[in-house]
């Protein structure tokens, strides 16, 4: 009986500590509180710009109210993706949004405290600032390009076993215009829809549509090895290369080799890159013994095409010494584009002597050559390991205009 009595005792005792254990003053409380309504829920008013922004690249503004001045605080969602918030106020939010391509994109906000998003009542559109362009992969080998009156490209590819020119028309189908004795490191469409060609060489190639690679013409003999060349308002021919020197060639000039090609500069100990001319003068990228680069422009003093002192534009190296400048172009109001080997910025707009890097959130090096098609769009070459491919950029300004295109 008095042992029954004792397990009966200490069942009571269980019980009782089971009991007051309930009421541990240092059990945590409850993390619920009914009456927390959270903070003021965020509201998107407006977005801009309003018809639109590039993807990974524009800064676009939203409009509202209760947001947070901190911007860790403030979540900004292009569907599933988050955008990157630069800066903040109660009122306004800018942000870079994610590179998502999409006209149907639904923007959110969220804000810290908050329980609710505050969401945009239309869809957005993304647009695509940069686009592969044509059919070009890791097996197609690209040097040089250059576009007509018509926006159709032209490429210079070192195939197997033949080297050749492909066409891409506006509408984006491809084509072999021509076979090739060479690859191009420079070319131009002339005004009679011939295509000229350089690779390195004493030699100025010339291709019409359709040639066989034996048939392809090796126009002229030039004063030195030549990389890249353009066409002036006159219709002069510049060429110019490691050769240290700037020929000019008439290209209406049938009478042999050597015949209306005039030496018009010697350049010394400095080698052209690439060649461009604007408006009444021929700007180079060159090189020198020392592997400087500089960019110089020399006046076209003349309708036959020679040239003036050299002046210095902008000096690659002295601004860049991590990096090698590979090619450039002009915009219709003078500023220079110069793309590089760069891992940073691979393509860069300098106006007034200051450099600034150009969609670097979506390029990636090197840049190795660029042309103008006829209104905003800027055509690179863009040669990576996993892939040789051509980028369609629209940069939203005009490009210098190209003379010779028929």
């Amino acid at each position: 009986m008095k042992n029954f009595m004792t397990k009966i005792q200490m069942i009571l005792i269980g019980l009782i500590l089971i009991l007051f254990s309930c009421e541990d003053p240092n059990y945590p409380n409850d993390i619920w509180d009914e009456n927390d309504n959270g903070n003021s829920s965020p509201i998107v008013t407006g977005v801009l710009p309003a018809d639109g922004a590039f993807a990974g690249i524009d800064t676009v503004i939203i409009s509202g109210q209760n947001f947070s001045t901190n911007l860790e605080e403030n979540l900004v969602y292009f569907n599933s993706m988050l955008g990157a918030v630069v800066n903040a106020t109660t009122t306004e939010l800018l942000v870079i949004p994610p590179n998502l391509v999409s006209d149907s994109v639904t923007i959110k906000v969220a804000a810290q405290g908050a329980f609710t998003f505050g969401e945009f009542d239309s869809h957005y559109r993304l647009t695509a600032a940069v686009q592969n362009y044509g059919p070009f992969d890791q097996f197609t080998d690209i040097y040089s390009l250059d576009l007509d009156l018509s926006e159709n490209l032209y490429v210079s590819m070192d195939g197997s076993p033949n080297a050749e020119i492909w066409m891409v028309d506006a509408n984006g189908d491809s084509s072999v215009w021509s076979g090739a004795l060479a690859k191009g490191s420079g070319m131009k469409i002339g005004p009679t829809g011939s295509m000229y060609f350089v690779n390195f060489q004493r030699y100025l190639y010339k291709d019409e549509q359709g040639t066989p690679k034996e048939n392809t013409e090796i126009f002229k003999r030039l004063s030195g090895n030549a990389t890249d060349l353009d066409f002036d308002a006159n219709g002069n021919l510049f060429v110019g290369g490691t050769g240290s020197v700037i020929d000019v060639v008439n290209i209406y000039d049938d009478s042999g080799l050597t015949s209306g090609v005039t030496e018009v500069k010697d350049l010394g100990d400095l080698d052209v890159i690439n060649l461009r001319v604007f408006g009444e003068f021929v700007y180079i990228l060159t090189t020198d013994p020392t592997t400087q680069k500089v960019i110089y422009r020399l006046p076209i003093l003349d309708t036959a095409g020679n040239l003036g002192d050299l002046e210095v534009v902008y000096d690659w190296s002295a601004n860049n010494t991590e990096s090698t400048a590979l090619c450039f172009t002009l915009t219709s109001t003078g500023d220079l584009f110069v793309g590089s080997d760069s891992e940073s910025n691979p393509l860069v707009l300098i106006q007034n002597g200051i450099e600034i890097g150009f969609y670097s959130s979506v390029l990636v090096p090197p840049i190795s050559y660029m042309a103008w098609g006829n209104n905003e769009f800027l055509y690179l070459i863009n040669r990576i390991e996993e892939t040789n491919r051509v980028l369609k950029v629209d940069t939203r300004m005009e490009g210098a205009e190209y003379y010779g295109r028929p």
